[in-house]
């Protein structure tokens, strides 16, 4: 780049950095420092100041008070005449997720709600019919579930759990239970209007449904509750028979004998099952039409709309199982409570009456013991049964991984003599389609668990089976807390970032309820939001500068801001002044999984004028074990040099020699013009060679 601002005439040249953060980078600086300390210390001729310069930028139009974001400026020159000025766009705030593992539960509630924005971007309607009827179906059962489904196990748990952890003096046995019922729902419908406001109030819609669904279902409750109605409702839901040696009932229906509270939370129960049933049977349609693909993909050789199909219907399942293990683990203790106290009920007359012929002291210790509310949940082994099952069908999902991770690091190892050959055989981690199969099996299990389970009691072999995994139900409330460390963190930051670029707001019921107030100012404000972010960073600092070059340098999630920009707002791009831009990109997902997944980003589109016309080069860089970044496919009418580093994962690119290396090729002029097709014959080199020889050399 150099060489061609001498060749005009220039004595120096004036060459700006535009450091894009990825995922991990969280640290303000850290980017910037990390990236030109290695290059003075790697590189020869280099020189940085040593220190950075510290701003804060408002972020107008978005809040009232304005934000307030970091900006980290840092400078250096080469004895070749190239003076640099680097400046670092802040990122990490839009998508900042506590350390503690409850803020990562919440991040992962926070997936779970908005997986299926994912869906949407993957099943493109370019795909064909099947994918659209695809989509549809994914997005009513995922609408189904963060809902209907979300809401009512809500108000079933809360309800479930006043019963059962109510003080003595405010029991069942004391207080009427159908008015507990109503003040409790009530009080679940005053919290589910203030989040909804807060919703309205923040324009941040992805909560939406689940607030909305919780206020019309703690509504309805109360309703129906008031007025007498909601037991004869639930009846209305065939009862689930039960055969087994244990139980023996023709109906779970309410019974005259039964207690109130027993009858509000097993008719409610039931209703739940029913719903988890109608969102099976959606997602088994699903397979179906991915198995009829699957076939046709066998009969033309075509695999185009495969991964995409496989990948979606994996996307929605994982929602499922990791919704079950989550909640289930949340109330795990009060389902212990319950299992117990329903226990204890079939000792406890035997003991009162002892008690009243004088043969048990009144003062005897073992009688506080049986002081539970008569509240009979005959479905808390099935309901157990069932957690346990999704909750290891996640330990196995997470199995697999690990097993995936372990087979990539020896290739790595056993690899290295060709990086090149390594990487591209290297097994997938992200959308693997073995673990994705792993899901959909394992969805067909607890599926018939959730179907038949009821039936099955009838077989001794099942009860004995269910007997020996309920245990295990105990081990996986136990690890699920103690697995939100910072790896799993780590994983559903990545998870957000590709929500938030893919977050479509007209896909919430807000788009239909609230439609006044729903008017977002772009299709896809988060991702608008960063590249406002970005553009305000280029007016302020680079823009008025003068520069004879721009090179933005971005890695993981910060490569596809960096992409976006370019292939957005060219040729001109305002905001660079007159300077031509340039991109070196390392750890990136465009190529392995938004050309892969996302028909937006498919190499197949031709490139758009302004980033064909105007890019000086693309150097991506990745390493041979990276999980995330990988070769991007040049798209039609660009040139880019991909080059595979030895391992290292996925972070800590900004300190790597490869990197530095990269980037004084580009400093230097040894490049090749991303606009012309790569010399004929190419030049003969190891995959390890140096940029100047094999990567970056000159066209």
């Amino acid at each position: 780049m150099s060489s061609d601002v001498r060749a005009r005439g220039g004595s120096r040249t004036r060459i700006g950095l535009v450091v894009v953060q990825g995922v991990g980078d969280t640290e303000p600086g850290y980017c910037v420092n990390a990236l030109l300390d290695t290059l003075a210390a790697t590189r020869p001729g280099y020189s940085v100041l040593p220190a950075n310069e510290f701003n804060r930028i408002a972020e107008p139009g978005v809040e009232d008070p304005a934000p307030v974001f970091p900006v980290i400026r840092r400078g250096g020159r080469h004895t070749s005449g190239v003076d640099i000025e680097a400046v670092e766009v802040h990122l990490a705030d839009l998508a900042a997720m506590g350390s503690s593992r409850v803020d990562t539960m919440l991040g992962l509630f926070r997936v779970i709600f908005e997986s299926h924005h994912l869906v949407d971007a993957m099943l493109s309607r370019s795909l064909g019919l099947m994918a659209v009827v695809v989509r549809t179906i994914l997005w009513f059962a995922a609408w189904l579930l963060r809902g209907p489904i979300a809401a009512l196990t809500v108000a079933t748990s809360l309800i479930c759990g006043v019963y059962l952890y109510e003080p003595k003096w405010l029991g069942i046995d004391r207080f009427d239970a159908g008015l507990q019922f109503i003040v409790v729902q009530t009080a679940l419908c005053a919290a589910g209007l203030y989040l909804g406001y807060r919703i309205v109030k923040g324009q941040d819609y992805s909560w939406y449904d689940a607030a909305f669904w919780l206020v019309f279902t703690s509504a309805a409750l109360v309703a129906l509750a008031a007025n007498g109605a909601l037991i004869p409702l639930t009846d209305l839901f065939p009862p689930l028979k039960v055969r087994g040696a244990q139980i023996a009932m023709e109906t779970s229906n309410c019974l005259p004998s039964d207690p109130l509270a027993a009858c509000y939370v097993n008719g409610l129960y039931r209703v739940i099952i029913y719903g988890w049933r109608f969102w099976g049977a959606l997602i088994l349609v699903a397979t179906l039409l991915l198995l009829t693909a699957l076939g046709g993909k066998r009969r033309s050789g075509d695999p185009s709309r495969l991964a995409a199909l496989s990948t979606s219907v994996g996307i929605l399942i994982m929602q499922f199982l990791l919704w079950t293990t989550i909640v289930v683990t949340i109330i795990y203790t009060m389902l212990t409570r319950a299992e117990t106290g329903s226990s204890l009920q079939a000792v406890r007359d035997a003991v009162l009456s002892a008690v009243r012929e004088k043969r048990i002291a009144v003062d005897n210790p073992i009688l506080p013991y049986l002081q539970v509310p008569d509240l009979k949940l005959e479905w808390i082994a099935r309901f157990k049964f069932i957690y346990a099952a999704a909750a290891l069908t996640v330990m196995a999902f997470l199995l697999g991984a690990w097993l995936l991770m372990k087979i990539r690091r020896y290739r790595a190892r056993t690899g290295l003599d060709d990086l090149e050959h390594t990487s591209r055989t290297m097994p997938r981690l992200l959308f693997n389609p073995w673990l994705v199969a792993l899901l959909i099996g394992s969805f067909v299990i607890v599926l018939t668990f959730v179907f038949f389970q009821p039936e099955m009691e009838s077989s001794h072999a099942f009860i004995s089976f269910r007997s020996f995994v309920l245990p295990l139900a105990a081990v996986a409330a136990l690890l699920v807390p103690l697995s939100f460390g910072h790896r799993v963190a780590n994983v559903i930051q990545i998870a957000r970032d590709l929500i938030d670029h893919n977050y479509r707001p007209t896909l919430e019921a807000a788009m239909f309820f609230i439609p006044a107030r729903f008017r977002p100012a772009s299709e896809r404000p988060r991702r608008a939001r960063i590249q406002e972010r970005l553009k305000l960073v280029l007016k302020t600092f680079v823009q008025h500068q003068g520069y004879d070059g721009v090179i933005f340098l971005a890695h993981s999630q910060g490569s596809i801001v960096a992409y976006d920009y370019l292939r957005d707002n060219g040729p001109v791009y305002p905001e660079l002044g007159d300077a031509a831009p340039a991109l070196l990109t390392f750890g990136s997902p465009l190529g392995t999984i938004y050309q892969k997944y996302f028909h937006e980003y498919a190499a197949s589109h031709p490139v758009p004028h302004g980033i064909a016309a105007r890019l000086k080069c693309w150097i991506n860089l990745y390493r041979v074990d990276d999980y995330i970044g990988g070769r991007v496919i040049a798209p039609s009418g660009l040139r880019v040099d991909n080059h595979v580093m030895g391992p290292g994962g996925h972070t800590g690119y900004w300190t790597e020699p490869d990197v530095a290396e990269a980037l004084d090729a580009i400093l230097t002029g040894k490049v090749a013009d991303a606009t012309k097709p790569p010399p004929l014959p190419p030049l003969l080199a190891s995959p390890s060679a140096s940029y100047a020889v094999r990567a970056m050399r000159n066209a």
